[in-house]
């Protein structure tokens, strides 16, 4: 069964690489292409801190790869998921022409995942991360994958009253320091988020979507703020 899915997965990256290299089009970086693709022991234990989320200004090339999505979650809560993904990301590296950190681009990021498939893209080693990494260039390289969400509504619906949605969020994020071979970040995160709205008979709901979107945002700040 993992042999098939690994096959499935490379068709997939193959197919999309062949596809982007038909005609010339505009380069963009892995963290635009987080979501074009599917993408071990060393976990690591941070406390949640305070820390607000800046841009990066140490001089090193990051690889973001395609994020892994097991989470069930579909429509809008699945693309504000992807969004809030993308959006911290950015806020640390946003390869601006003045960033010290550049981004490596998301067709080199393809052809070394084609080069060098895991074996797991759900759990992938700290060994596959560090080759991919040496493939594309790159000091870094930053995995994340959501996990199952839970969520759940609570609150009352009489006349007039409130309602709250709230989702729990949990996130496998990865983060390889390519020329150390080790994980600066290797952790299981758990974020929860939340939605009210004030209600008047049956108008106005709370939003499941921003609920999940608060919970991502949750998970990756705290992420991208443990490491420099």
């Amino acid at each position: 069964m993992k042999r098939l899915l690994k096959l499935i997965i490379v068709a997939m990256v193959l197919a999309y690489s062949l596809t982007a290299f038909a005609a010339p089009q505009e380069e963009i970086s892995s963290i635009d292409a987080l979501d074009k693709g599917v993408a071990d022991t060393g976990e690591t234990h941070f406390t949640k801190t305070d820390m607000e989320l800046t841009e990066c200004t140490l001089p090193y090339t990051v690889a973001v790869l395609p994020y892994v999505d097991t989470s069930g979650l579909e429509g809008r809560s699945r693309e504000m998921a992807v969004g809030a993904i993308k959006d911290t990301l950015k806020k640390k590296y946003p390869a601006k022409k003045t960033s010290a950190t550049k981004i490596v681009s998301n067709n080199v990021v393809q052809r070394a995942l084609i080069n060098h498939p895991m074996e797991n893209p759900e759990v992938p080693t700290l060994q596959e991360l560090v080759a991919i990494g040496e493939a594309c260039g790159a000091d870094r390289v930053i995995f994340v994958s959501i996990l199952p969400a839970r969520e759940k509504e609570t609150g009352f619906m009489m006349v007039a009253g409130t309602q709250t949605f709230s989702a729990t969020v949990m996130m496998k994020l990865k983060c390889v320091d390519v020329n150390e071979e080790k994980y600066l970040f290797n952790q299981n995160v758990e974020g929860i988020g939340s939605s009210t709205s004030i209600n008047f008979w049956k108008i106005g709901q709370p939003s499941r979507a921003k609920a999940v979107k608060r919970g991502v945002t949750d998970c990756m700040n705290f992420f991208l703020t443990s490491f420099e």
